[in-house]
């Protein structure tokens, strides 16, 4: 490939073969051999969306009156969404162009809040289930964040809630649902100690906020959690996800307008005129906007209810074989939607996700506890049964005793006493190592080992170079 601009440009042609052979080693994703990433309404809906997309792709929502069709489009996504999640006259939306970017703004609107009251350094407290983009957040804005651990059950423990607010607190977060075990916090009594206090509460609902709505609406039995509980003063979801949109559309949704100017962005005084935005990048790109917008009033209210009513029997389906046909393993908490988490004490989980990677699935390593994550949408109605003939598959592999199993263990026993004797510089020189090589498809030494090491700032620098590692040309 090409390492510098060519004289003169690729023909079509050219351009679509080097696109193809690109793409060979990316996930075959049509085969929905994965969990998370993509989400998939079907080929139908797809050809829609897209070529919405394709209509405004060249187009900025960056100056509302230049393309009014985008506003348009925009205030109707967050009208239509504050009607599904439990929203009224009052409520105000942005946006977005994901939910780490709702989760940004929810907290810049949660630290304008604490400096109208006279708070210079405000806190927000999340659970150690809430999504790492609330710490990305905080870190960024100057807002400490206190992590809470979770009850056995996975949940936001309540009672120490209570007792951690302090003066600074500005927002506690509860989550619809958690994505590491897709359990759904106690939010009513989260948002009424937020409201007792005078605090914001957020709820996020980037995985959920886009399927529990119509879940509810066919008949599943599940907790309040959006607006319409009172003291909850934000939720956040992800049209990307359970809303089938194109990636890059997120929404934020604010109990009044007051509180939603806080995310606000506003410069009077700069030589190029007044500036004014309202979301965390300038420019946006017109195509999710459109993809999104198409993709609410193409599927519609019947057909999101389809497949979240199919989704959902994937899931009962998947989770009732699981339990019944393999003992060795176990389901983390009581999701009770569409998310779940796999996690064993007979077995090394991480040695199962490998097997399972070697017979074609692509699934997320967990950590605290050990643990796979296992998310499914559309694109995965009918497969369940493919998938836990694999599971089991992977499971009996792994209980064969085999050299690969007592080289993991060797390792993960070598760096529990290890990281504490030798330098920083030396110890990721090691992790590197032992993640990269002729096995290095198999991550089952690594992911135990990472999950034996304090989360300090020797492990982030592992974790660093390993990212810087993956994006930097290849020699």
């Amino acid at each position: 490939m090409a390492s510098s601009l060519p004289d003169k440009g690729m023909t079509e042609e050219d351009i679509l073969s080097q696109v193809q052979a690109l793409s060979g080693q990316d996930m075959r994703w049509e085969e929905g051999r994965f969990f998370g990433y993509l989400y998939y309404p079907g080929e139908s809906y797809y050809k829609v969306i897209k070529n919405a997309y394709a209509r405004f792709s060249a187009t900025n929502a960056l100056n509302p009156a230049a393309f009014p069709s985008l506003r348009m489009m925009e205030n109707d996504i967050v009208s239509i969404s504050a009607q599904l999640l439990g929203g009224n006259a009052s409520t105000a939306g942005t946006l977005t162009s994901g939910g780490t970017e709702s989760i940004f703004l929810a907290v810049m609107a949660a630290r304008s809040f604490a400096k109208k009251k006279g708070i210079e350094r405000p806190n927000i407290i999340v659970a150690s289930s809430a999504h790492p983009a609330f710490n990305k957040a905080a870190e960024i804005l100057g807002v400490n964040i206190i992590t809470l651990p979770v009850t056995d059950t996975f949940r936001m423990d309540v009672d120490l809630l209570q007792k951690t607010i302090d003066a600074d607190t500005t927002m506690v977060v509860a989550s619809a649902p958690s994505y590491p075990q897709g359990i759904i916090d106690p939010v009513v009594q989260v948002a009424a100690i937020a409201s007792s206090s005078d605090i914001l509460c957020h709820v996020d609902a980037c995985v959920g906020g886009f399927i529990l709505p119509f879940l509810k609406m066919n008949g599943v039995d599940l907790p309040a959690f959006d607006l319409s509980v009172p003291g909850v003063t934000s939720i956040s979801a992800d049209l990307h996800k359970y809303g089938y949109a194109a990636k890059g559309a997120s929404v934020l949704l604010f109990a009044d307008k007051e509180i939603r100017k806080g995310h606000y962005y506003v410069r009077t005084d700069w030589s190029g005129g007044i500036y004014g935005s309202t979301s965390l990048s300038g420019t946006r790109g017109g195509g999710p906007i459109a993809a999104a917008w198409t993709a609410l009033h193409h599927i519609g209210t019947d057909g999101y209810r389809m497949m979240a009513r199919e989704v959902y029997q994937e899931v009962a389906h998947i989770k009732q074989r699981i339990l019944a046909e393999i003992p060795e393993l176990y389901i983390p908490g009581q999701p009770v939607a569409t998310l779940f988490s796999l996690a064993s004490d007979k077995v090394d989980i991480y040695e199962v996700a490998d097997h399972l990677t070697g017979l074609g699935w692509m699934i997320n390593r967990q950590q605290k506890p050990a643990s796979l994550h296992v998310l499914l949408n559309y694109i995965h109605v009918g497969k369940g049964d493919r998938f836990v003939e694999d599971l089991k598959s992977a499971v009996a592999r792994t209980k064969t005793l085999s050299l690969q199993k007592l080289r993991n263990k060797a390792e993960k026993a070598l760096v529990k006493g290890i990281h504490s004797v030798v330098s920083a510089v030396t110890f990721q020189k090691l992790a590197s190592k032992l993640g990269s090589g002729q096995e290095s498809k198999r991550t089952a030494a690594m992911y135990g080992m990472m999950n034996e090491l304090p989360a300090d700032s020797a492990l982030e620098e592992v974790v660093k170079d390993m990212l810087s590692g993956m994006y930097q040309k290849e020699e």
